[in-house]
């Protein structure tokens, strides 16, 4: 009876000390420095309620298609509202029938406002043959803009510009671009006939 009882006190000892080490360690991942990006990405392996592949999510207003945006992985959270999503593909549409297209390597939709995060290797090709380059864009749903305070190099038909700051205003097709901005025009190349 001893011998058993001596043994149930050190499994209880064991699990105890388990136990406590489990929660250390949960206490100093969670002390751990994040980054710039949303907290989600971190630990979206174990957090997200829904994991879709080849997501596809259209936003239509008054019967008119404004964006369409598809991703290859989303992972969404539930109680934040938010989706995590990775390889991004962003359509919008203009009221005069033209698009833009924005992609980048990673995202978030924000379900509340709708609006939409890109980072990492944002890419977008505008109206008129126009291409842009950034780190990071995000798409104000309400204000139907796209806008960052990172560098952008846009280049066109006509032009090779880079800035600090930008904002792209999509139903009346303009931008503008701030902050260091330096600009090159090029030659117009026509052909005689």
């Amino acid at each position: 009876m001893k011998k058993s009882r001596r043994v149930f006190q050190w499994a209880l000892l064991a699990v105890a000390l388990g136990l406590t080490v489990v929660f250390i360690a949960g206490l100093w991942r969670g002390k751990s420095p994040q980054g710039e990006r949303p907290a989600l990405e971190e630990s979206a392996e174990s957090q997200a309620e829904m994991k879709l592949t080849d997501m596809e999510y259209v936003e239509i207003q008054e019967g008119r298609h404004l964006w369409t945006l598809r991703a290859d992985e989303a992972d969404y959270f539930q109680d934040q509202q938010k989706t995590l999503l990775k390889r991004v593909r962003l359509t919008l549409f203009l009221a005069d029938g033209r698009e833009v297209f924005l992609e980048s390597d990673q995202g978030m939709l924000y379900a509340g406002t709708k609006d939409i995060e890109l980072w990492d290797s944002v890419s977008a090709r505008l109206p008129e043959g126009y291409r842009l380059a950034t780190d990071r864009a995000a798409y104000h749903h309400q204000g139907q803009t796209i806008a960052s305070s990172s560098g952008i190099h846009l280049t066109g038909p006509d032009v090779d510009l880079k800035g600090k700051e930008w904002e792209y205003r999509i139903q009346e097709n303009r931008g503008t671009v701030a902050g260091g901005v330096k600009a090159s025009i090029l030659p117009v190349h026509r052909h005689s006939q």
